[in-house]
């Protein structure tokens, strides 16, 4: 059965790889936006992953079988293609941080700060994607057993995240990178599920057009540099999370502006863009590359990574699953009271 596509959504994907790119290549001082972009996506995959997994309850196969397609072939041809090039060309390599980036876990064993060789240190967001996903399952499971109450366990994880990230805040001898651990970024995405869950219960009227662009404006600024980043990430990740959960309230004009051809087409060339900008980012400022050379080749590789490799590959892989269980699954991202 065939789902309903909604453009607004690529276009939120389409406004977070456009955040990331100019927080990586024409940086603004006093806000990450790189950071601010990646939340943006955390947020979306908590509306995404939540309806799939709690509202729709799509068999758990078929959920993974649907991660799978979405990332591991577009992300091992990335990791494959970077090694060949530096072998290739005789560049330093270092197995340790291919291999913890393989494995989705380098947002655990990050290597060196500041000396990481191998420009794999993006793959921490998907290590975080990854390891929330089953997590999420886990639950969705027990909810299915009625075991846990979906809208509890989603609200234990969330406040877990915030205990965790409280704590951190306070072991500064962790280092910078005690921030990309799962307990930690994995929040945006399980308070994201907890609202979907919470709010789907509920009939929620039209929002104003001007909610829209201030929840995300606030969350921007909770990123300024001096705030404490406990209040970065949970404050500001929850402006994101309730713009975007709201997003099926919003009036026309919010949803137009989202589904604008340009902003769309990036969202959906976005998984692409992100695996394939972090070396031309680092080249810049490692090694002094123009930002208009850069930025232009990052965005052609990914683009020819998502013609080539994404899609091709996520087409083949769906069909062959699909015909093998004999049906053809697409997900409505929407909760039920929120339509």
């Amino acid at each position: 059965m065939r789902g309903q596509h909604f453009d607004y959504l690529d276009g939120w994907r389409g406004l977070a790889i456009s955040l990331l790119l100019i927080g990586h290549f024409v940086p603004v001082s006093g806000i990450n936006f790189g950071v601010v972009g990646v939340r943006l996506f955390f947020v979306l995959s908590g509306l995404l992953m939540s309806r799939l997994l709690f509202v729709q309850e799509v068999p758990l196969g078929t959920f993974y079988q649907r991660r799978i397609t979405r990332i591991f072939p577009a992300a091992f041809v990335f990791l494959a293609a970077v090694v060949t090039l530096f072998l290739v060309f005789g560049k330093q390599m270092n197995w340790k941080e291919t291999l913890m980036a393989a494995l989705f876990i380098n947002n655990y064993f990050p290597g060196v700060p500041g000396k990481a060789i191998m420009p794999f240190g993006h793959i921490w967001s998907l290590s975080v994607e990854e390891h929330s996903y089953v997590l999420l399952a886990l639950l969705a499971f027990a909810a299915r057993r009625k075991t846990w109450s979906a809208v509890v366990s989603t609200a234990i994880a969330s406040a877990v995240c915030i205990v965790a990230i409280i704590c951190y805040f306070f072991q500064p001898e962790l280092g910078p990178f005690r921030w990309l651990r799962t307990e930690v970024a994995g929040y945006g995405i399980f308070l994201t599920a907890f609202l979907v869950l919470f709010l789907g219960r509920r009939n929620v009227p039209e929002m104003p057009w001007f909610l829209y662009p201030a929840l995300l404006a606030v969350g921007i600024a909770i990123h300024w540099w001096s705030i404490p980043v406990p209040i970065q990430i949970i404050f500001g990740q929850g402006a994101f999370a309730l713009a975007v959960i709201l997003l099926p309230a919003a009036p026309q004009i919010v949803k137009s502006a989202l589904s604008f051809w340009l902003l769309r087409r990036l969202g959906v060339l976005s998984f692409s863009i992100y695996l394939w900008q972090q070396p031309f980012y680092l080249m810049v400022h490692r090694n002094g590359m123009s930002v208009w050379v850069a930025l232009p080749l990052a965005l052609l590789c990914g683009i020819a990574s998502f013609y080539l490799i994404e899609k091709p590959a996520r087409r083949y892989l769906n069909q062959r699953w699909a015909s093998s269980a004999g049906n053809d699954i697409a997900i409505s991202p929407l909760p039920a009271k929120l339509k």
